[in-house]
């Protein structure tokens, strides 16, 4: 009985590697048959429509166009289905040039078109010989003109500063240049007065300040042109320290004849230096006063004034403002 079972266990393996081998055969041609007339297939030619993107070329220098261009177009175009099938799977499709130079005028002043379907010898110039454009849609690109004009505005720095303590700016901020020449329409360049950089933030400065800020656009005037586009910001910063000196108060503008006394005689100016200048700073350079001629009938108090001071000291403050006064003769 064993014998008859393997017997019989043996005939039906290899019946089964006989159907196997004869599924795998079956397969193998099938393939073979779809490969070859896959070639077949693709070594025909086919037509398609492929969108591309477009560039304009010359654009005139003292005119703007004004509409919104098309920014694609769709252009069919004729080959074997070997080079059809590489545009289609192609993600990013090399860009058409339509030149603007080729455009007509209409009837309509500042208004011209081009006619891309008379231009075929010109895109199909752009591609491979294995391609042919056979018609672009759409059809015509219209064009509004409007003529450039020029003009220079000051450019402002939008800037938010925050020191670090005891670090203060020596200087104005200066932008380099400091005035833009700006391109548009006549309409868009009268709303604008000045352009100003993109904000920037600085926080707890404590050196000195060089950068690049890009120029803002106005918004919904795509069609103005700046002459650059970014300016150079540059800042000094640097320590500053508080000082104060005791200096006797003048009279300015005192008759002859007369004098005038005041209580106190002498008033307490802090101020604000540079640690570097603060060995420069002279007393004498300083010239407190009260003036003679501002006083005011019922009154005995005079204002104290800074005349004079150093440049290079900030933030002066007077330990009074005002004084009592006597007048002798």
């Amino acid at each position: 009985m064993k014998s008859i079972f393997s017997k019989s266990n043996k005939s039906n393996l290899k019946d089964t590697a006989r159907s196997n081998r004869r599924a795998i055969t079956f397969i193998f041609c099938l393939l073979i048959s779809i490969f070859i007339w896959l070639l077949m297939s693709l070594s025909k030619e086919y037509t398609i429509a492929v969108s591309f993107p477009v560039k304009y070329t010359n654009l005139p220098h003292d005119r703007l166009i004004v509409n919104r261009l098309p920014e694609a177009i769709d252009i069919e175009i004729k080959s074997t289905g070997f080079n059809l099938l590489f545009y289609k799977l192609k993600q990013h499709r090399e860009t058409v040039l339509l030149d603007i130079k080729d455009a007509q005028p209409t009837f309509t002043k500042n208004n011209y078109f081009i006619n891309c379907n008379k231009r075929l010898d010109k895109i199909t110039g752009q591609f491979s010989d294995a391609i042919k454009v056979v018609h672009i849609k759409p059809d015509t690109v219209f064009i509004n003109y409007n003529k450039k004009i020029t003009k220079t505005v000051p450019v402002r720095a939008n800037l938010k500063l925050d020191f670090e303590q005891q670090y203060q700016q020596t200087d104005s901020v200066v932008l380099e240049p400091q005035f833009v020449e700006v391109s548009g329409t006549a309409e868009d360049l009268a709303k604008i007065l000045f352009v100003e950089t993109a904000p920037l933030n600085l926080e707890k400065i404590n050196k000195n300040i060089a950068l690049k800020l890009n120029l803002l656009k106005p918004k919904n005037m795509k069609q103005v042109e700046y002459s650059f586009n970014n300016v150079m910001i540059k800042l000094k910063v640097t320590k500053f320290t508080e000082a104060e000196v005791d200096l006797p108060i003048e009279v300015e503008h005192l008759p002859n004849g007369l004098n005038l006394k005041t209580f106190p005689d002498k008033v307490s100016v802090k101020y604000q230096v540079a640690y570097d200048d603060y060995g420069k700073i002279n007393p004498s350079d300083f010239k407190i006063a009260v003036d003679y001629l501002k006083i005011e009938n019922g009154s005995n108090k005079l204002k104290v004034q800074v005349i004079q001071s150093p440049p290079q000291v900030r933030a002066i403050k007077l330990g009074n403002e005002k004084v009592e006064f006597i007048i002798r003769k």
